[in-house]
């Protein structure tokens, strides 16, 4: 931002002001005299980078959110899909969470609980007489094809030895015979568990599975508790507050002009790197105001929002309109210690007169006078 006034002006440039006003031949206008000055505006991003593209040079007149530069953007990029990927997920939890199991989840659940009951069952009660007949009947015929395989092993091996029969119908035999031992083992093996009864660990371990079981089917049934909903939405929420700042940054990686301006002061090419803060100066030609200072008497006759009238340089007796925006709250002394009425004529008060650059005739820089009407003449 532009300084309204300077605090320590040369003596003689006040006095050439104040000497204006009362040598116009008018002692009811006031003319003092300033320079047009616009409104500047450092733009730029707030993280810095790599340039990547230039989209103007100076002197350029630009629009609101117009595109001025952008910065390498790879890795802001790549923050900013993962933060979605990470808010997405969040949120697909906190939905199941709330909407609760579906019906064929619901199915499940209470099949796999009523199967691990039913073992459970089983093995605390024992199995059934028919099971147990039906394992007895299965190590009676094992017994029979062992003692089968027994006699049959015993005759093939006396004629072995008397050279009778081939080395393979012997093998054959004693291989028939030892599947014929295993056999009738693991058959007496499940008789016997099943006369004798599930052992302690094997009825804990069922017990076990089916309290497990049921407890996912309640837990299904009964839908999610409050509190594990509530930090599933505090995991939904920062995982959007990270996809802000994540975006936020990503946004700051493209500077656009803030408003319909000329680009001042530039001096960036695609490649240079960039620290955060203003990289180039922009001007609103339509913002533009002239400092100018008056009398502390004359001041008396001023007021905030009147109109004036001034003239350029450039447009030589061509008239503009302006409006007076700002009058200093306090004054500036010349000489600096005033100790009579007529040095202090010499204190002065700096006042802002605002206008648009009128179709574009009027630009920073140009010099102005500005006529202030006054309601009594100034004093001598």
């Amino acid at each position: 931002m532009h300084t309204f006034w300077t605090l320590a002006r040369p003596f003689s440039i006040v006095v050439a002001m104040l000497a204006a006003g009362c040598t116009n031949g008018d002692e009811s206008t006031l003319q003092v005299t300033g320079t047009i000055e616009g409104t500047t505006i450092g733009v730029g991003s707030r993280v810095g980078g790599r340039i990547a593209e230039v989209g103007v040079k100076e002197g350029d007149k630009v629009t609101a959110a117009q595109v001025l530069v952008k910065l390498e953007c790879g890795e802001q990029e790549a923050a900013l899909n993962a933060a979605n990927a990470k808010l997405a997920q969040a949120q697909a939890t906190l939905e199941r969470l709330e909407t609760g199991a579906r019906p064929e989840e619901l199915a499940q659940a209470k099949a796999a609980a009523e199967t691990a009951d039913a073992a459970y069952m089983m093995a605390l009660n024992g199995a059934r007489s028919e099971e147990i007949a039906a394992a007895r009947a299965m190590a009676e015929a094992a017994k029979a094809q062992l003692d089968t395989a027994a006699s049959d092993y015993d005759r093939i091996k006396k004629l072995r030895e008397g050279a009778a029969v081939s080395q393979q119908a012997y093998d054959t035999a004693l291989h028939k015979f030892e599947a014929a031992q295993n056999q009738h083992k693991a058959s007496r093996e499940q008789l016997d568990m099943l006369v004798t009864g599930t052992r302690n660990e094997q009825i804990a371990m069922a017990k076990a599975d089916r309290d497990r079981a049921a407890a996912a089917y309640d837990l299904l049934k009964n839908g999610t508790r409050k509190e594990d909903i509530d930090a599933a939405r505090g995991a939904r929420d920062a995982a959007q507050a990270e996809v802000l700042r994540a975006q936020t940054i990503f946004n700051e990686m493209t500077v656009k002009s803030p408003r319909d301006a000329v680009v001042e002061s530039f001096d960036m090419h695609p490649g240079d790197l960039i620290q955060a803060g203003p990289v180039l100066q922009l001007t609103d030609p339509n913002d533009l105001k002239l400092v100018v200072y008056v009398s502390a008497i004359a001041l008396g006759h001023l007021q905030l929002g009147e109109e004036v009238t001034f003239t350029t340089d450039a447009h030589g007796s061509e008239t503009f309109k302006g409006k007076i925006s700002y009058i200093a709250p306090s004054g500036e002394f010349t000489p600096r210690n005033l100790q009579t009425q007529e040095e202090r004529v010499h204190q002065v008060f700096g006042i802002k007169v605002a206008f648009d650059s009128h179709g574009g005739k009027l630009r920073p820089g140009m010099a102005a006078t500005v006529r202030v009407p006054l309601d009594v003449p100034p004093p001598q």
